[in-house]
């Protein structure tokens, strides 16, 4: 997928955002936060709700978020991407949780043009409700086959991450993730396994605010197997608390890369990253692009040139104690759905955001004026229930 949020490594190397760096002080804390958008249990109001992400050459991908009606934990990720005319399935990533909220295992396919296809498979683990262990897997078109492992082990002051690799019949260790706190700093060291033993490769040195902002990240490397040196810095500007850029230098001077970010009521709604040209002007520049959002600062990153957000407030879904039972055909639907439902009353159809775009008294709905994308259908009975569940129009 091109989005960079897969892994906690991706995270890890270009952290900036003010949630993140609330949660760095205990690796706990960070990967619970980490995990926090792939289903541990989240407080506060605001979801994602659709991206549309531009890459320097024009394509466009859109990301579409489904979530639990009852305790809106995310249950699926969809991903389109626009072949100039319209929006073609191209991905798709299903979750489910245990009874605490915490994600056990996630589902990848892909769209081959006619159907979906198995792609990767991750299951999580706990001890004492801290994520301990994640397997990835990949489909080798029969079999589930394993791939990378996670371990976790967490200390007050130093905690680490043990990367391992699927060799075909065992688990041979990969990488090794080191995080040593020291008051406002926070140093990680990643190590790989050569010749049976940890060699040094890169770290990082995170610089923390009062208020626990990151302000700035040193990245060094490890060179002539005997000292570290500088490779570049990444530092982050704030503004009244908010986070609203972040700047790449390689060495003095100007910064080489940049991300910068547009608010409404402190939510990311438009992420640009830009690269410096040699006459000292910016342009266009395909990066990682982190969307802050809501009073959690909450994040979810992408890989391109403009990230455009929406998100869905769950406070402004209405629930009913009752909910009814339904079905709707064909799924996706491309002129009309039929919906059976017992008593069936009305039926409306919102968009991810909240906004009310058809009300029917019909179980037979024309949808041919929608646009392409992910809607949410609501139906109603005779004694006032009702219950809502996504509707997909191609």
């Amino acid at each position: 997928m091109k989005k960079a949020i897969m892994t906690l490594a991706v995270f890890v190397m270009a952290f900036g955002n003010v949630g993140l760096a609330q949660n760095m002080a205990k690796l706990p804390e960070m990967d619970k936060q980490v995990m926090r958008y792939y289903g541990v249990r989240h407080n506060g109001d605001l979801r994602p709700a659709q991206a549309v992400v531009t890459q320097l050459n024009g394509d466009k991908s859109r990301y579409t978020y489904t979530y639990d009606e009852y305790d809106y934990y995310l249950i699926e990720e969809f991903v389109e991407n626009y072949n100039g005319t319209d929006w073609q399935p191209a991905e798709m990533v299903t979750y489910e949780y245990d009874f605490d909220g915490n994600v056990l295992e996630q589902f990848g396919q892909v769209w081959n043009g006619s159907g979906w296809e198995n792609a990767t498979f991750t299951s999580y683990t706990y001890e004492d409700y801290m994520v301990k262990e994640v397997i990835y897997q990949t489909w080798d078109g029969s079999n589930w086959v394993n791939d990378t492992k996670k371990v976790y082990d967490y200390q007050d002051s130093v905690s680490t991450i043990l990367f391992w690799k699927w060799n075909g019949s065992t688990w041979s260790s990969d990488e090794l993730y080191t995080y040593t706190y020291d008051g406002n700093t926070i140093e990680l060291v990643v190590q790989y396994m050569q010749g049976g033993a940890w060699q040094n490769k890169t770290r990082y040195i995170y610089t923390l605010d009062f208020s626990e902002n990151i302000t700035e990240i040193t990245i060094e490397a490890w060179v002539n197997y005997s000292m570290w040196d500088y490779m570049e810095n990444l530092v982050y500007d704030y503004q009244d608390g908010v986070y609203v850029s972040m700047s790449v230098y390689f060495g003095y001077g100007d910064p080489q890369y940049r991300m910068e970010y547009a608010y409404e009521d402190g939510n990311a709604v438009l992420g640009e990253a830009t690269h410096r040209l040699a006459n000292g002007q910016y342009a266009p520049y395909e990066g990682e692009i982190e969307m802050a959002y809501g009073f959690n600062y909450d994040v979810i990153r992408f890989y391109g040139s403009v990230v455009e957000m929406t998100y869905l407030d769950v406070t402004k879904v209405d629930e009913n104690a009752q909910t009814v039972s339904f079905n709707v055909y064909p799924t996706p639907a491309e002129t009309e759905i039929q919906i059976q439902a017992e008593g069936f009353q009305k039926a409306e159809i919102f968009t991810l955001t909240g906004q009310m775009l058809l009300e029917s008294v019909q179980n037979t709905i024309n949808v041919s004026g929608l646009a392409s994308g992910i809607y949410l259908l609501k139906v109603y009975d005779q004694t006032g229930n009702s219950a809502t569940q996504k509707l997909v129009v191609k």
